[in-house]
């Protein structure tokens, strides 16, 4: 369904038009563009231009299809904690743009992987931002993320109707708490009746003060993958250690939504790398994908650098009151929390950033390896940015995803890879590819605009001209927080 943008009648001439599934580019071709569709593809179509149509003259640019970012968390402001009435302004005009944010760098889908419907239905109201789908959070009891929550409240927010009674843990529930109302196939047939996507599943013993964290058993997941398979839902695994890896493969789940960070979490660190080579040919042949997530941890270590903010691409996605907030002493408090705990509150701020890139050497070097040997294997990476992990403002909407393609190449990944997983692979993964991921008629006009080849450098992203949305042709700059 398409959401609601006030879709134009759109006339493209003479764009140079790439298949992701092809890697090649054509030659110029006119597109015509009614009600939110792709109606025709082809040599001089001026024919069929409308007096009403607004023409756009690609020549010498090249059109490709939105992309898609498989793994964001869209609700809340990233690094905000709090209700102080005071930045209840500042606060708007950043829900405002974050859409505007995704958009920017050319994300015109989203799967948001704990969405809730009435947020996802808001979400899409909105005038210019990425089209949002969402998975159902399928958890336990005191498990990660419910553990972030007070023992109560975990029985009280609106994903609760999505727990497992989990057997290993009969005795927490509250009374008003209907076991039979929470078996596999009663929160998957929930999940599909509200509108959702896929199914998201935790396989996470915990980090930082949240340790020894309950996981699901491997006879549960596999119930809720038989059933979520039933009614065509992919089922969506958070886990980033080998042990993780290990439940994916015995539990039969379709996605891995992270990269190998842990190499020796809850393992015998000197079997360690004979098996992580096995499991990614493992992992291939038994089709499960997998998101590498790279930024995520570059993420979490920029944000100890004092020059942050300095990077242009920052400017365009937050704007400026908020990105004031971020370094003022209220806004560094997760700064202040990690570095205290971490490599201690006494070194400057540059001594500080050093640490934390040595800190976060070895798992960059992990998941860079790991990723390296599911592709040599032929196991299919999908791409997933994971804005925001958590509460950093350095992995903020769009320009977070934008950073995750440069450190997919850094692992040796091509160009027209990359294009294909953030296109027509992600729209497979989402079962809409009849919609979604490639340039063709019948197809939802989600397009983009740009002056470079996108084959021959990932800076091609960055000459974005037009982002157009359900048939609605933005400006880039337009988009912009400036």
């Amino acid at each position: 369904m398409i959401s609601p943008v006030s879709a134009q009648d759109l006339f493209i001439k003479q764009a140079q038009i790439i298949q992701p599934d092809q890697a090649q580019v054509s030659q110029p071709q006119d597109v015509v563009i009614r009600e939110g569709k792709i109606v025709a593809i082809g040599k001089n179509l001026q024919a069929m231009r409308r007096k009403s149509d607004r023409q756009i003259d690609a020549r010498g640019q090249f059109l490709i299809p939105g992309l898609i970012d498989t793994h964001v968390h869209l609700d809340g402001v990233p690094g905000y904690v709090g209700k102080r009435p005071e930045d209840a302004g500042m606060l708007q005009e950043a829900r405002l743009q974050m859409p505007r944010s995704y958009a920017y760098f050319g994300f015109t889908t989203v799967l948001d992987l704990t969405g809730d419907p009435s947020f996802i239905a808001q979400w899409n109201a909105q005038p210019a931002g990425p089209q949002a789908y969402f998975c159902a959070p399928v958890t336990i009891p005191n498990g990660y993320p419910a553990s972030w929550m007070d023992k109560d409240l975990q029985f009280q927010v609106e994903g609760t109707k999505y727990m497992l009674f989990d057997p290993a843990q009969p005795t927490v529930y509250p009374a008003n708490f209907k076991p039979e109302a929470h078996t596999p196939q009663a929160v998957v047939a929930a999940a599909k009746r509200d509108g959702a996507s896929c199914i998201k599943v935790f396989y996470e013993t915990g980090f930082g003060a949240k340790k020894n964290l309950p996981v699901p058993s491997q006879e549960l997941i596999q119930a809720v993958v038989a059933h979520a398979k039933k009614l065509q839902l992919p089922v969506y695994l958070h886990g980033n250690s080998q042990a993780a890896y290990e439940f994916a493969l015995k539990t039969g789940v379709t996605t891995l939504v992270h990269g190998m960070w842990h190499e020796t979490k809850q393992v015998d660190a000197d079997l360690n790398q004979q098996r992580l080579q096995a499991m990614a040919q493992e992992l291939a042949a038994a089709g499960i994908s997998i998101q590498p997530t790279i930024q995520v941890l570059y993420g979490e270590q920029e944000a100890m650098n004092p020059d942050f903010f300095k990077n242009p691409q920052v400017t365009h996605a937050i704007p400026q009151q908020l990105a004031g907030w971020y370094q003022s002493d209220a806004g560094q408090w997760m700064n202040k929390l990690l570095a205290e705990e971490l490599v201690g509150a006494t070194i400057s701020p540059a001594e500080r950033y050093q640490a934390f890139k040595k800190m976060y050497a070895k798992p960059l070097n992990t998941v860079r390896q790991m990723t390296q040997q599911l592709q040599k294997n032929g196991a299919k990476l999908l791409f997933g940015s994971d804005t925001p992990s958590g509460p950093f403002y350095t992995q903020f909407p769009g320009v977070n995803g934008r950073w995750e393609m440069d450190r997919w190449l850094e692992t040796g990944i091509s160009l027209p890879q990359l294009l294909r997983a953030m296109t027509i692979e992600n729209a497979r993964a989402l079962g809409r590819e009849k919609l979604l991921g490639s340039v063709e008629k019948g197809k939802q006009a989600d397009l983009l605009l740009l002056q470079q080849n996108p084959l021959n450098s990932v800076t091609a992203y960055d000459s974005i001209t037009q982002v157009i949305l359900r048939g609605k042709a933005h400006d880039r700059a337009s988009l912009s927080a400036h």
